[in-house]
């Protein structure tokens, strides 16, 4: 009898640990997916107006570093 019961208690704690670590991982993967946000890039100085980049590199009119656009 009391095999039985750690051996029941024991799969409720094996159960109760995979569905932490698949609730947890669900969260994980949608943070990531935020994190792929496109970033645009433009000139501080609006050199070429409202024109972005989607890179970061320097402005070909100024010379300055792009930055981020909010």
């Amino acid at each position: 009898m009391k095999k039985r019961i750690l051996v029941l208690v024991g799969a409720m704690l094996i159960g109760t640990g995979a569905l932490t670590l698949v609730s947890c991982g669900g969260g994980e993967e949608h943070h990531e997916e935020g994190a792929h946000e496109h970033v645009m890039y433009q000139c501080p100085m609006k050199c070429e107006g409202d024109k972005t980049y989607d890179k970061a590199g320097s402005c070909p009119v100024c010379g300055m570093d792009l930055k981020e656009v909010d």
